[in-house]
């Protein structure tokens, strides 16, 4: 099983929609939660659709690293855009954060997918 790299992408995406939301005026971190959360549900659905079952990141065996990873990655940019940023859409480093949050999510599942079937490839799971 391959998921299409936009998958991955889309899940940088949800991930940062999620961090992005913690820093925003209320009304609109309200429609960046519930954009996130359409999201996951039309993730979830392609990949039923396409590949009959959703397969959740949290699997034991070697990704469990790389969740740590993402996680690790994602509190440390819910701490700096909490901590860090007085007015965040004005400043610079708040969307630099917010990329660094997209392109890490993004690859780490690139490479969760590719050790995840290295593991069931090998029989490990």
């Amino acid at each position: 099983m391959r998921w299409p790299i936009w998958r991955h992408f889309a899940g940088g995406l949800l991930m940062t929609l999620m961090v992005a939301a913690v820093a925003l005026p209320r009304n609109v971190a309200a429609v960046v939660f519930v954009t996130a959360m359409v999201l996951m549900l039309l993730i979830v659905r392609d990949d039923k659709k396409r590949h009959g079952m959703f397969v959740s990141g949290y699997q034991r065996g070697r990704t469990v690293w790389i969740v740590a990873a993402i996680i690790v990655l994602n509190l440390s940019a819910l701490v700096i855009v909490l901590t860090q940023f007085e007015d965040p859409t004005d400043d610079p480093w708040f969307w630099v954060t917010l990329s660094i949050v997209a392109f890490g999510t993004s690859g780490l599942s690139w490479i969760w997918e590719r050790v995840y079937r290295g593991d069931v490839r090998e029989g490990r799971l």
